[in-house]
């Protein structure tokens, strides 16, 4: 079975198309269709179910697409062998958008730089939709929050405890915590999130309530509201991004909260070397802070 060929069925479920599998991989599009025919033939099922326009994947050659995965990951990895244990070959890895900046983007530049030969792609989403890609192969390994509950399929490595804080304009009177709830507006960050799940389950066991007005889907877009003092929030203190200009920022009383940061991937990963060099790069960063 040829790997060429593999790798253009893989292309194809990416990229949903044969014409945007062929641009790609620097083929025609004649060439991506005479390799999946092949592919057709030698294994005796149909890959794409060529009466749609366009035409799309079978239910056995979506089976196709995983195992062509891993046997392109563990290839990787017996090239890696010959040059000395370097990592090497196309590697997919996601961080939800709070991460990218402070702890992934780094973190990808020492990888990379160690090991030269690796194609890194990187995809930023929220958490719950990278850990359903790593669950389907599609993601090697994501930085995400942990989930709520544990996926026997997933292995996630700790990577570090982030503490909420509220976080206050620096233009807004020394109220106290319960003060600024009480009195100021209450700005959340996407509330479909388990954070704002956790978030919001925090004030009703002390029995706070929030005065709610805005609602927004990232951390930056929270903080410059909160910046023009334009209401309060609670967000997690991402490790290593720098101290917020312009704001000020008060622990929560009576409990600690935090937001577990993991490094998740695939139990049995054929992709291991690279996660486990991934994992401890974030970890040394972390402690090094």
């Amino acid at each position: 079975m040829n790997l060429r060929f593999l790798r253009t069925v893989v292309a194809v479920s990416k990229h949903g198309s044969l014409n945007a599998a062929a641009q790609s991989l620097g083929l025609s599009h004649s060439a991506v269709s005479l390799q999946i025919k092949a592919l057709e033939e030698e294994l005796q099922f149909a890959i794409l179910d060529r009466s749609r326009r366009p035409p799309v994947m079978t239910g056995a050659g979506l089976a196709l697409v995983d195992h062509a995965r891993r046997i392109e990951d563990v290839a990787s990895d017996i090239r890696a062998l010959a040059k000395g244990h370097r990592l090497s070959g196309r590697a997919t890895l996601g961080a939800a958008p709070s991460t990218v900046q402070s702890l992934m983007a780094p973190s990808l530049a020492r990888l990379v730089a160690d090991h030269p030969a690796l194609e890194i792609e990187m995809l930023s989403a929220s958490s719950a939709s990278l850990l359903d890609r790593v669950r389907d192969g599609a993601v090697h390994a994501a930085l995400v929050t942990a989930p709520r509950d544990p996926d026997p399929a997933l292995s996630l490595a700790p990577i570090c405890d982030e503490p909420y804080q509220m976080i206050v304009s620096t233009r807004a009177g020394a109220l106290p915590f319960d003060r600024l709830l009480a009195t100021r507006p209450f700005i959340w960050f996407d509330r479909r999130t388990r954070l704002s799940f956790e978030i919001e389950a925090y004030l009703l066991r002390h029995g706070w309530a929030a005065r709610s007005t805005m609602e927004v889907d990232s951390f930056e877009g929270v903080e410059a509201l909160v910046r023009n003092d334009l209401g309060i929030s609670i967000l997690p203190r991402r490790a290593l991004a720098p101290a917020l200009e312009g704001i000020r920022v008060i622990p929560l009383p009576n409990e600690r909260l935090t937001r577990p940061i993991v490094l998740a991937s695939r139990r049995n990963s054929p992709r291991a070397g690279l996660i486990q060099s991934l994992e401890q790069i974030l970890r040394d960063l972390v402690a090094g802070a």
